[in-house]
């Protein structure tokens, strides 16, 4: 065989060596065989998809800071600790999962499958979160290299998951698995049973197996069930519902038999003379203000009470304005009616399981002195943690 023709004459004095169509060729199949490789290095190297509907950690953060708004803490931490965890969202896999899912990652690192730059999504926190109603539901997910699927399954944490904990694969309940399909871009799965909680915060766990290859896909998508508390049951500073209303005694509902009605005390509510007082009645209820007579006395209450007799205590809620000992002295300085809440008063009266207290009284029981925080009658100091009695000294 002869030598393949010249296709361009050698320049005189140059090295370069002669192009033949030989040469051609076979650079041809060279820069073909190139870029395949480097397709193939693409598509293996290129994220894959994570849901958008409940939306994933990922790409919630990713929205976030791609729209240079106010960024939440626990996307910011993510980007100051690996930028990647950002703009690869889509990108968290292993690449030999082959279905070994909970084998091959371990308990706490569910969010990241294992991966050091998507490390920060195993943090606890307050991610970004998707409110969603319990029952049959559709998730949506955003691929952007729709491989095949061997099944899409989903995971949500059990009742009671505490959220300040790094996820656990006991901490999950299996809820829905797709059978194998070829999945588009925009992929909606049907048919997903949200089941009800009776603590708000969870968290959908995403594994997306490929049909063609051992590569898997994951993705933790942080929800608030809807209808659900908080979570804080045990919350103690819940005094102020309408049952614990501390300043509510003078409702109609509590002062029935209130003295100061214009048929009463007509526009003369603290008058000391008032010549129709009413006689004390151990059945009514008084409030602040309100004068009765007793003993051929006129006392008036400091603060609300029912059944306290006037003058059976120094330090009780009523207060002499008229009568053989004080006849013009109804605002007497010496008998100043906020002085039994003063915290360190020394002679702080018993606690009485008829009277009735509000916020600010104090009492003393088992050597200790305790203070109402609301409104109470009954209930023993120090009974509860929850009660309305706080330990003052």
């Amino acid at each position: 065989m002869g030598e393949d023709p010249v296709i361009h004459k050698r320049v005189a004095g140059s090295s370069l060596p002669r192009v033949t169509k030989s040469r051609v060729a076979k650079t041809g199949v060279l820069i073909l065989f190139l870029t395949v490789l480097g397709l193939v290095a693409v598509q293996t190297a290129a994220a894959h998809g994570a849901p958008s509907d409940p939306i994933g950690q990922g790409l919630a953060c990713y929205e976030e800071v791609k729209n240079e708004g106010e960024t939440n803490e626990m996307c910011e931490f993510a980007r100051e600790q690996s930028g990647q965890a950002i703009y690869n969202w889509q990108g968290i896999r292993d690449g030999d999962a082959g279905g070994d899912h909970q084998e091959n990652i371990d308990d706490g690192e569910l969010c990241s499958a294992g991966s050091e730059r998507y490390a920060p999504y195993d943090e606890p926190g307050d991610w970004p979160s998707t409110t969603i109603e319990p029952g049959t539901q559709t998730f949506t997910l955003d691929l952007t290299a729709p491989h095949e699927a061997e099944y899409f399954r989903f995971y949500m944490t059990k009742d009671g998951w505490n959220p300040d904990t790094a996820l656990a694969w006991d901490d999950l309940e299996q809820i829905h698995e797709t059978g194998p399909m070829s999945p588009t871009e925009t992929t909606e799965i049907s048919g997903v049973d949200v089941p009800d909680r009776d603590n708000k915060e969870h968290v959908i766990y995403m594994v997306w197996q490929r049909s063609d290859s051992p590569e898997a896909f994951y993705s933790c998508s942080y929800v608030d069930i809807a209808g659900a508390d908080d979570g804080n049951d045990d919350t103690p500073d819940q005094p102020d519902t309408p049952t614990d209303t501390p300043d509510q005694p003078d409702t109609p509902t509590d002062t029935p038999d209130q003295p100061d009605t214009p048929t009463d005390t007509p526009d003369q509510p603290d008058t000391p003379d008032q010549p129709d007082v009413p006689a004390w009645d151990s059945g009514a209820t008084y409030t602040s203000g309100d004068q009765v007579t007793y003993n051929g006395k006129t006392w008036e209450a400091n603060w609300w009470t029912q059944g306290d007799e006037p003058g059976s205590s120094e330090w009780g809620p009523w207060e002499q304005v008229s009568g053989d000992d004080t006849p013009d002295q109804p605002d007497t300085p010496t008998d100043t009616p906020d002085q039994p809440d003063t915290p360190d008063q020394p002679d702080v009266p018993k606690w009485n399981s008829s009277t009735a207290y509000t916020s600010g009284d104090q009492v003393s029981y088992d050597g200790e002195t305790w203070e109402a925080n609301w409104w109470t009658q009954g209930d023993e100091p120090g009974s509860s943690q929850w009660g309305p009695w706080e330990r003052v000294e």
